[in-house]
């Protein structure tokens, strides 16, 4: 029997399209246990950012289906699991208008939740609506406050004061929440625990857009070590 722990970040692709992103990364895992025959007993997976979303778009599917009883533990490092709806810094909605009107990224139009007219027919309204987080062992959902990429209420997968003012939005947000969140909170065999850390930032003009605190879940191999050593790992046991 194998364990098979996944981490995913995505490196010079991420302004694709995330469900073509989440069929190619089923598309290894599948050809990784058929190339190895593995007999699978447990499939954790680690997601760093726009990664977790990846992660999320593949349990869906049904080429996953056979292995959503082996699912374990699903750990998530600033993931945008409720997009960027809400962001509450105007400089990052500046320059994510900016992007969106000269870079044209797929999976940016799907997190501002612009890829269609309707909010409940975009890519992240949909993906709410769809099986996966609900099958693990354990949901980690890890957040920072000097994160000002992904909003914190993202991140953590909970309530924003934004959608509370009764609006379309709000009303979409709410609904993305539910959807998400229930099927979780419903399951009692699920773990579901928060984490909240702290960066200590430099000042610099890459952590005044809020890019250093996003980034350093993965690139401070000192908070890695800390957060495995004190928290993580045991939900990899």
């Amino acid at each position: 029997m194998s364990f098979l722990l996944l981490v995913f970040s995505l490196q010079g692709s991420t302004s694709e399209d995330i469900d073509y992103l989440a069929s190619g990364l089923l598309i290894e895992i599948l050809e990784h246990i058929g190339s190895k025959k593995l007999i699978i007993a447990r499939i954790s997976f680690i997601g760093f950012s726009l990664g977790a979303l990846v992660i999320r778009a593949a349990l869906w599917r049904p080429e996953f289906e056979a292995f959503l009883g082996n699912l374990h533990t699903f750990l998530s490092f600033g993931g945008p699991h409720m997009g960027l709806m809400c962001h509450s810094r105007n400089l990052f909605k500046t320059g994510l208008w900016l992007e969106q009107l000269f870079d044209k990224s797929v999976s940016v139009s799907q997190m501002a939740f612009t890829d269609h007219k309707d909010p409940r027919q975009t890519f992240l309204y949909k993906l709410s609506q769809k099986t996966g987080l609900e099958h693990f062992k354990n949901v980690i959902l890890v957040s920072a406050l000097q994160d000002h990429i992904v909003p914190y209420h993202s991140t953590r997968i909970e309530m924003c004061k934004a959608a509370l003012k009764g609006d379309e939005i709000g009303t979409v947000y709410t609904e993305m929440l539910r959807n998400t969140l229930e099927p979780i909170l419903n399951n009692k065999n699920c773990n579901f625990v928060r984490y909240d850390v702290s960066f200590d930032v430099p000042k610099s003009f890459n952590s005044f857009i809020g890019r250093t605190g996003h980034c350093a879940f993965v690139s401070s191999w000192q908070f890695l070590e800390n957060f495995f050593h004190n928290a993580g790992l045991k939900y990899f046991e």
